[in-house]
């Protein structure tokens, strides 16, 4: 290992260390509102250094949209560290804003509900996102939002699902193909600049993630728009590791005739998944990505899977925080918050 991958690494790892845990947790459940909430966030590591600005008048969805600059401000520190020519691959969670910012405008401006477009807009990205996203948050057809898009990979993706007219394309085939696009481009990254046992590892940890967004579009699909087994498979990743399509098409037959979820958990990922956290598909997927996370960042000697660790414990963080911050609004018992996060 290198000296610049031994000092990335350790500054993760660092970060890694200042994770809330459940003693947090339990503080921050504790208050009355979101103003108290962010409060005492400010006396956790380092978010005072986003939270600052705002007082104990934040609102909502200001306090998310500070924890997601938080998470990129992270990510960013580490990405502008690490050394040499695999810095392309370290471009991941950019683009999955990027594609995360389309698919938003997709589904609210396909909806006719502009508003709640531009509470989610991240000015963090004015100045790095590879497309006008002031300009796409004014756009109001399918067609404005190519517009936007054009001299981007982005637009070569979805220029396909136009008919034409003002009609939307189903989200959910925006959705698929901007996924398929996205981790098509790191498998790519990974090929190109990694070799050995690093490249091994790393493209483990990007199968593993197309499978669990795999099994979350068969449970979505299947389990909630009764879709056909043959549709289903069209909306899913061409790439895996442990879910693969034989697998998959067992699972979504036996499904035309019992519920789904109870078979996707049979999956050897969710094996030690216990009774509360199998309530729902996302519950199960979040916990079992954080045990895998945790342990990856621990003991992995790969900048590049540490970094990709990090990043996806620090969305689990945020969902936490998401889930305390909700909870606390609608004056849910403190046990019934706890249970809900990913621990």
């Amino acid at each position: 290992m290198s000296a610049g991958s031994a000092a990335v690494i350790a500054k993760a790892r660092a970060k890694y260390g200042g994770l809330l845990g459940l003693d947090e947790y339990k503080t921050l459940i504790s208050k009355a509102n979101v103003g108290e909430i962010v409060a005492q966030l400010k006396t956790y590591g380092d978010f005072c250094e986003d939270f600052s600005a705002v007082d104990n008048t934040v609102r909502r969805s200001q306090a998310e949209r500070l924890m997601e600059k938080r998470l990129f401000r992270i990510y960013d520190e580490l990405r502008k560290f690490c050394p040499g020519s695999k810095n392309k691959f370290y471009d991941f969670l950019l683009i999955q804003e990027e594609i995360k910012q389309i698919i938003n405008a997709a589904m609210y401006i396909g909806a006719g509900v502009y508003d709640l477009f531009i509470p989610g807009f991240p000015g963090y990205l004015t100045n790095i996102c590879s497309y006008d996203i002031r300009a796409l948050s004014k756009s109001r057809t399918f067609d404005e939002i190519l517009d936007v898009l054009k001299g981007t990979p982005y637009y070569d993706v979805l220029a396909p699902l136009s008919d034409g007219t003002k009609a939307f394309p189903p989200i959910v085939s925006v959705d698929y193909e901007l996924t398929k696009y996205l981790y098509t481009t790191l498998f790519s990254r990974i090929k190109k600049d990694m070799s050995g046992s690093e490249r091994t590892e790393v493209e483990k940890c990007i199968r593993r993630r197309c499978d669990m967004y795999n099994i979350k579009i068969c449970y979505r699909l299947k389990g909630l728009f009764k879709m056909s087994t043959e549709d289903v498979v069209a909306h899913t990743l061409p790439f895996c590791d442990r879910f693969d399509k034989k697998t998959m098409e067992q699972i979504l037959t036996k499904a035309d005739n019992e519920p789904i979820l109870p078979l996707l958990l049979k999956l050897p990922y969710f094996k030690d998944i216990n009774e509360e956290q199998a309530t729902d598909i996302e519950t199960a997927v979040y916990t079992s990505n954080k045990r895998y996370y945790d342990a990856k960042l621990a003991l992995s000697q790969c900048d590049s899977t540490v970094i990709y660790s990090l990043t996806e414990l620090l969305q689990i963080e945020n969902r936490n925080l998401t889930t305390v911050i909700e909870g606390v609004r609608y004056s849910l018992e403190p046990s019934q918050i706890e249970k809900m996060l990913i621990l």
